[in-house]
């Protein structure tokens, strides 16, 4: 049967993969799936906060535990999408299996290229460059010998200034996790089109694209011609969500707003019952009617009560359920009903704020930003681990300010530059950072140089790349202890 998903799923991958006997859609997902659990940069999700840094509670979710979760989210979605699929015949049953495991996949790295401390580590990023990117850009070249102008400086710091999980998390999967060539996990092009979240690069403007998906940045500058390729593979002929993305998306925002409660009733941030009384207090104000606002508001009312009408007990996990069998169906019957506007990427969301899904979504949310997120003991963390992630930048600032023979000549652990200059930090900072990265770094760099307009100006943003690399890769506890062992306060 011929089938438009038949065309979108695809098993193109950036190499040919060298197995030969996979000569099916969905043992192609499969292998994508079992190459992205089997790397380092997902393990080390395990010690990367979901919302509670370095939390000794092992119940307490983790980017890790928060990612199966999702997955098992996604799953659940496209199970039921599949269902429906079949039922009208939009798609094979071999192709549902597939898009199911690619859903899966996409849901497992939704957050690999996530900072330690989460959004704050972002902002420390994105801040810390605004601050200095600039400058240093401008110093590195004056030692190049190069006077760079103003639309140089901009385009050399634009993806630090919109550094952000998204985009880092192309460059894990299709660079940093590198095996034996340059091209990282080589995950399909389908996997790739289901992660990337948000379509504008950080050289595009706003108005120059008819997508509701620009917000943020969803790659940077050095993985431009992957995205290109993905979309090629597609045949878009301009930037657009794919299908599947609308389903991880759906299956972040159920999990995170679910759990970030659990874990602060677990953490004994907040009393159960009061929570859910106050969350049904704020649902009541939206005045939303219909079968599924009735439907929310029993589960809300039990939850707040403890109890059933028929006198069974109902716990957390009793909420979670029955809120996440309601929201799941509202996303995959969205999916169905609105099936064109998703084909041609222009749905805003698959669970819109103002249908009663929604509401308990924003409602759920805007209760943890009021109560939880704000709480003196996660400002704490956060705190620290800001200063620790913005200190790191301070230390390895000196790798930005020196130019590019002088950067060359300490990856070489040189003692001195071309100039005779004495090199004392760099090298051994470099001595440092993972060997696949600096490899990266170098594959990249003899990329660019071959191309006509090169100079030696290019080649900081590659750098730059290679300094948040590391940090961004860091786990919660690894950040902390490195900045207080550069700091001196540590040995």
């Amino acid at each position: 049967m011929s089938s438009i998903y038949g065309t979108l799923l695809s098993s193109m991958r950036f190499r040919p993969s060298e197995v030969k006997d996979r000569n099916t859609l969905l043992l192609e997902a499969e292998s994508d799936r079992g190459r992205l659990l089997f790397c380092p940069a997902f393990r080390r999700l395990q010690q990367k906060a979901q919302v509670f840094s370095m939390e000794p509670n092992a119940a307490v979710r983790s980017r890790l535990t928060h990612s199966i979760e999702v997955a098992q989210t996604g799953r659940y979605i496209a199970d039921q999408i599949s269902l429906k699929l079949i039922e009208r015949g939009l798609a094979s049953r071999d192709e549902c299996a597939a898009l199911t495991v690619f859903v899966e996949t996409a849901c497992l790295m939704h957050d690999i290229g996530n900072p330690p401390f989460g959004h704050f580590g972002e902002s420390a990023i994105s801040e810390w460059f605004r601050e200095n990117g600039r400058l240093l850009f401008e110093e590195a070249n004056k030692d190049n010998g190069l006077h760079v102008s103003e639309a140089q400086s901009a385009a050399a710091v634009a993806d630090f200034l919109e550094f952000d999980g998204n985009p880092q998390g192309i460059r894990v999967v299709t660079k940093l996790q590198r095996n034996n060539d340059e091209f990282g996990l080589n995950l399909t092009k389908t996997t790739i089109a289901a992660y990337l979240k948000y379509v504008r690069g950080n050289r595009q403007s706003h108005k120059a694209i008819n997508s509701p998906f620009i917000k943020k940045c969803g790659y940077f500058s050095t993985e431009e011609q992957i995205v290109l390729d993905v979309w090629n593979e597609l045949k878009y002929n301009s930037p657009q969500r794919f299908p599947l993305a609308y389903i991880m998306e759906a299956a972040d925002d159920i999990a995170y707003c679910i759990s970030d409660l659990e874990d602060s009733i677990e953490k004994g941030l907040l009393v159960k019952s009061i929570a859910f009384e106050e969350i049904r207090d704020d649902w009541l104000e939206e005045g939303m009617e219909g079968q599924d606002s009735d439907q929310v508001d029993e589960i809300l009312r039990f939850a707040a009560e403890g109890v059933r009408d028929d006198g069974r007990k109902f716990t957390f996990t009793d909420f979670r359920t029955s809120l996440n069998r309601l929201l799941v169906e509202f996303a995959a019957n969205q999916y169905i009903e609105f099936h064109d506007h998703i084909l041609s990427g222009q749905l805003p969301s698959l669970i819109p704020s103002d249908t009663p899904a929604g509401k308990i979504l924003d409602a759920l949310k805007g209760y943890c930003r009021k109560k939880v997120y704000c709480h003196e003991s996660v400002q704490r963390i956060e705190l620290a681990g800001y200063r620790a992630i913005y200190g790191l930048l301070d230390h390895f600032s000196c790798l930005l300010v020196a130019g590019t023979a002088r950067f060359s000549a300490a990856l070489e652990y040189k003692t001195k530059d071309a100039k005779g200059r004495s090199i004392i930090i760099e090298n051994k900072l470099l001595t440092l950072f993972p060997k696949n990265y600096i490899l990266v770094y170098k594959e990249q760099l003899e990329k660019i140089e071959s191309v006509a307009g090169y100079t030696l100006a290019d080649e900081w943003v590659l750098r730059a790349h290679l300094i948040t690399d590391f940090i961004s890769g860091m786990t919660d506890d690894f950040a902390t202890t490195s900045y207080q062992n550069l700091s001196g306060m540590r040995i």
